[in-house]
């Protein structure tokens, strides 16, 4: 990407276009240049060294992190058909671990109003209710920073 320094027009309807052409030419200055992209590119979306290091593993984080995905880093690898395998059987888990809970929460667990108990329940965050769009959201319930900082998962479920 280049950027030009602005010329003053001069003469008739902005005098000569050559000569503003050849001025802004000298002015010319590159602000950016993309760098190649990686080997195999084609195979990976034709992402950059960039998109791929955004989702970089990171060292401590919950096991249940979606950069853990295995599924994910296959892609990542241009494994187009391990990934597909993989992705169907991560699917075929939650689908597996949804239907048990709900299962469990048929088994006569309600609320005391009678309502039935919610089957999921997310482990740091908590659904409220936006006061100003009045629209279900998730509120940070805190406990994500002590666990990592104890490096202490135990809560976490296996969902890979």
């Amino acid at each position: 990407m280049d950027c030009f320094k602005v010329q003053p027009a001069t003469g008739d309807n902005g005098g000569d276009a050559r000569q503003r052409g050849h001025e802004a030419e000298e002015s010319r200055v590159t602000l950016w240049q993309r760098n190649p992209l990686p080997k195999n590119a084609e195979n990976m979306y034709y992402f950059s060294e960039l998109a791929l290091t955004l989702n970089a593993e990171e060292a401590g984080t919950a096991p249940t992190d979606s950069r853990l995905r295995p599924d994910q880093r296959l892609m990542e690898e241009g494994k187009w058909d391990e990934a597909n395998a993989e992705k169907q059987r991560l699917e075929e888990k939650q689908r597996l671990s949804r239907r048990k809970r709900e299962a469990e929460s048929m088994k006569g667990m309600a609320k005391e109003d009678g309502t039935p108990c919610d089957p999921y329940k997310a482990l740091w965050f908590e659904p409220k209710e936006d006061p100003v769009t009045k629209e279900l959201t998730h509120i940070y319930r805190g406990g994500y920073w002590e666990s990592k900082e104890k490096q202490d998962w135990s809560l976490c479920p296996n969902i890979f």
